[in-house]
């Protein structure tokens, strides 16, 4: 074991500490702070269940155990991200072996995930999505071995990434789908028809099973989630867009030896034990193709099967011509090229330069319907959340001590809401109560206070109007033209005496995406 690690795979631990540099080295970066979505996270960890609107129950809880003993401040929380990406590009060259890749080859492989700007930026902060290339580049692991040594007990521990996967990311199921069905295409077929294969199914049902029962008590409302973005949050991408969006997100140089490894998997005899690799990229990028879903990153496991076969073909063909030189100059394009693309989705450049940046590409901002700030969304949703709470602390501090126990903070997003929670432990903020996902069925318990303090665009002051017999203005504001535009122009208003009972305006607040 001393020598696996150490010895024979030193190429790629060099690998994977410099993807560790590379991604941990933007936390530093002035001016950026916690990710809209890690706020959500921690909250969730603070409120451990099987299950959660949005989410399955994994993250969470791990982040639960790892907070309790390493904190979650955002240094300790980007770690345990940026080391699960870099065992990711590990465990590439690990896989990239299996398929008969020499060092060299296997090095190419791992420097592809390294040098994939979508990769690198879900190693970035904190999500269930850092965790689901990790968990399927480990399922690749056991899937080949299974080819390989034709042990039908490691269908048994397949069940078990399986049902990690599950209760990850729900829509994991299309990567257990797509290799189940990759594999019946496939002369490997014989290996579903195993009393194994029929345990590796019911293992990974019983993992999933409290997230199911979780579902069932709250009456599915993932189910509901799912819909709403589908319909209200998910910017449909034209067929051609989402190719060059695979392009551009994935590397240029990267996308082409996903491909070049595809048809090696497919027509190649000495790869053709492998075939399911080829079929399952086909069958997700078809799917997501087709479907014109703009989430590129769900189909980031298809590119880890193909990747490795990819670099085995590269380095068969620079050797079958005898030109090495091939190997630092396309090395240098590749991280050229990632070098240049990557600070579109990771904070490497000031607010300014980001945005130059971003018209000088053309780069479309938009992922989400409504959502189209100057910079990237992914940069955006790093900024001004201190400043933010900074004034409703300072409203806060305005009411006597006695009567902040009154007080309701409503926030209008699980991101405003969970960085009241973290980021004004200093202000004594508490009660903090918001419709969006999961931070609804928190809030339902949070009601108690008479006392009202809406962080929310200053335009809308009438509608408030309407819920409220006493609506008053501060004189905080919050503006940044780098966020997005709904977290734009925020102020603080106080709001008394509700015309309707406090359950129904949580209620009409309540949205699930």
């Amino acid at each position: 074991m001393k020598k696996f690690f150490l010895s024979e795979n030193r190429h790629l631990s060099i690998i994977a500490v410099l993807n560790f540099l590379v991604i941990y080295s933007s936390t530093f970066i002035a001016g950026y702070g916690y990710f809209i979505d890690e706020f959500y996270y921690i909250a969730c960890a603070n409120n451990p269940a099987f299950g959660y609107v949005d989410h399955p129950p994994l993250a969470p809880l791990f982040l639960m155990v790892y907070k309790f003993i390493f904190g979650e401040s955002l240094f300790a929380i980007r770690f345990i991200a940026a080391l699960a990406s870099s065992v990711t590009v590990f465990f590439t060259g690990i896989i990239t072996k299996q398929l008969g890749g020499s060092r060299t080859s296997q090095t190419i492989a791992a420097f592809c995930i390294l040098a994939s700007p979508l990769f690198a930026t879900l190693g970035s902060f904190y999500s269930m999505n850092v965790f689901e290339p990790l968990l399927c580049v480990i399922g690749f692991y056991y899937l080949i071995r299974l080819i390989n040594e034709e042990n039908q007990i490691l269908w048994i521990y397949l069940s078990i990434i399986f049902g990690l996967l599950l209760m990850n990311k729900h829509t994991a199921g299309l990567f257990i789908v797509f290799t189940v069905i990759s594999i019946l295409l496939t002369k490997d077929r014989k290996l579903l028809f195993s009393k194994y294969f029929y345990y590796c199914v019911l293992i990974t049902l019983i993992i999933f099973l409290p997230n199911l029962f979780w579902q069932i008590k709250n009456n599915f409302p993932s189910l509901e989630f799912y819909m709403n973005n589908v319909i209200r949050k998910n910017v449909p991408m034209p067929a051609m867009e989402y190719l060059i969006f695979n392009i551009m997100a994935y590397n240029p140089f990267v996308f082409l030896i996903s491909i070049t490894g595809t048809i090696f998997l497919l027509f190649n005899e000495k790869v053709k034990l492998y075939k399911m690799f080829g079929i399952l990229f086909l069958i997700t990028f078809l799917f997501f193709f087709l479907t014109k879903n703009g989430r590129v990153d769900r189909s980031a496991f298809a590119y880890i099967g193909v990747i490795p076969a990819g670099a085995i073909f590269i380095e068969y063909l620079i050797i079958k011509i005898k030109q090495k030189w091939i190997y630092p100059v396309a090395a240098f394009l590749i991280f050229a090229y990632f070098v240049f693309f990557i600070p579109l989705l990771m904070p490497y450049l000031n607010y300014e330069n980001s945005a130059k940046l971003t018209n000088l590409l053309g780069f479309n901002t938009e992922i989400e319907k409504g959502k189209k700030p100057l910079i990237p969304q992914m940069i955006a949703d790093r900024i001004g959340w201190q400043e933010k709470v900074d004034i409703v602390g300072k409203v806060y501090l305005t009411f006597p001590e006695a009567e902040r126990n009154r007080i309701i903070i409503v926030a209008s997003n699980y991101g405003n809401a969970g960085s009241l929670e973290l980021l004004g432990k200093k202000y004594g903020i508490k009660n903090v109560v918001c419709g969006h996902n999961n931070y609804y069925l928190w809030s339902k318990e949070r009601l108690s206070g008479d006392i009202v303090l809406r962080l929310i665009n200053k335009k809308y002051y009438a509608e408030l109007k309407e819920s409220y017999e006493i609506v008053d203005s501060t004189d905080v504001l919050f503006d940044n033209e780098y966020c997005s535009p709904h977290e734009r122009n925020l102020t603080v208003f106080i709001c008394k005496n509700p015309k309707i009972p406090e359950t129904e305006l949580l209620e009409g607040r309540r949205f699930y995406y």
